[in-house]
């Protein structure tokens, strides 16, 4: 699924481990209470609903909202590359064939009191909620293991980058802390705003069918637009001509020419996620 997903989740972003404690702070001095003493527990979806999908409709959709998640008419494989942040199918083993033909609906509401300490959470910590979704109610049980596998690093070109520099509004960023701006991805387009190299990389990755593992060292937020002539040959041979008469950069000359960037390929250490078990879950 070219970028339609991933790329314009543009209020969700990497992975991290389940438990995010929530502390209630005692005063500073003087004698405490049991109810007084600090306390911590972790923020938790109060109602999970998991449902098959049998509508037939090409449409779908993921995201995290005021109150929760949701996502309708989608795959587990997508779930769980979201999940892990997987950019291609080979950086997740071992899935059974129910993830690529299945579709869901599920969504995950946290309870009323809990909502402003949501607002407060980072897209790194609403990510592993959504990880204990896919724990809980699908059984998911996985290991990692390191690979040597083709990628390409996104660098800064001779010259410099040629984006430029974001002066966000917080309205840009949903107030998530840590959100990655805003991508507008369409066949040969991207269009972004207060956008993180780092969530670049990521829909390159997408548009690409290979990682793309962000090396530009830069931390700015930045506004660019980047078009290119779509090839589908792109992911095999880095600058390869499309098809027909070419009407435009290739994406590889595209993003240094427009971006000031470069994509160098390489190989390096990739994390890749193996399922040792997954289950279907009973519908509720």
């Amino acid at each position: 699924m070219r970028g339609g997903l991933l790329a314009a989740l543009v209020v969700l972003l990497l992975v991290r481990p389940l438990a995010v404690a929530l502390q209630a702070t005692s005063p500073a001095s003087g004698p405490q209470s049991d109810s007084a003493k600090t306390t911590a527990r972790p923020l938790t979806f109060d109602v999970i609903s998991v449902k098959p999908n049998h509508s037939g409709a090409a449409r779908e959709s993921l995201g995290m909202n005021r109150d929760g998640f949701t996502a309708a008419n989608i795959q587990l494989h997508e779930l769980l590359r979201f999940a892990f942040q997987l950019q291609e199918d080979q950086e997740l083993l071992g899935e059974p064939k129910w993830t690529t033909s299945d579709r869901w609906d599920i969504e995950g509401r946290i309870a009323a009191e809990d909502i402003d300490a949501l607002a407060k959470m980072n897209f790194h910590e609403r990510l592993g909620m959504f990880q204990a979704i896919l724990t809980e109610r699908f059984g998911l049980k996985v290991h990692h293991e390191t690979r040597e596998l083709p990628v390409y690093e996104l660098v800064v070109a001779k010259g410099g980058p040629k984006m430029t520099l974001s002066k966000p509004r917080p309205e840009d960023f949903n107030g998530v802390p840590g959100d990655p701006g805003v991508l507008n991805p369409s066949r040969g387009k991207e269009t972004g705003r207060g956008t993180m190299m780092e969530f670049l990389a990521e829909d390159l990755s997408d548009v690409l069918g290979r990682k793309v593992v962000d090396e530009t060292r830069l931390t700015g937020r930045y506004d660019f637009n980047l078009t290119w002539t779509p090839d589908d040959s792109a992911a095999a041979t880095a600058g390869s001509a499309a098809s027909g008469v070419a009407q435009g950069p290739s994406l590889f000359t595209a993003v240094q020419e427009q971006l000031g960037l470069k994509l160098e390929p390489v190989k390096a250490p990739v994390d890749v996620v193996v399922i040792d078990h997954l289950e279907k879950p009973a519908e509720n």
